[in-house]
């Protein structure tokens, strides 16, 4: 279990590190992150899937999913919000494809 959640903690520190780079907020989240998860999140946020998102706006999305309120005095997000944003991200993603599942067996 520890493996695994550790891979998953390299993830997340290479997002917050990647979001603070000059180029986050021009460089497209889909080199880094699985684009079904750039989709889905997306589609929470807006309401329809952006493909070409920015690391920029799927980190703070992420970070909103996980609690943060995004208000113009906030600090940038830390691990505990990246942590329950992701573990969401996740559990939609795994609803995602119960639906997909569900769908086929219909």
């Amino acid at each position: 279990m520890i493996a695994l959640l550790s891979v998953v903690a390299l993830s997340l520190l290479n997002l917050r590190e990647l979001s603070r780079c000059e180029d986050a907020k021009i460089r497209p989240a889909a080199e880094i992150i699985a684009v079904d998860y750039v989709l889905l999140l997306s589609a929470w946020r807006h309401g329809i899937q952006k493909p070409e998102w920015t690391i920029y706006e799927f980190f703070m999305a992420l970070a909103r999913l996980g609690g943060q309120l995004n208000r113009k005095h906030d600090h940038h997000p830390g691990w505990i919000v990246l942590w329950r944003g992701w573990t969401q991200l996740h559990l939609m993603m795994e609803g995602v494809k119960a639906l997909k599942r569900a769908k086929k067996c219909a």
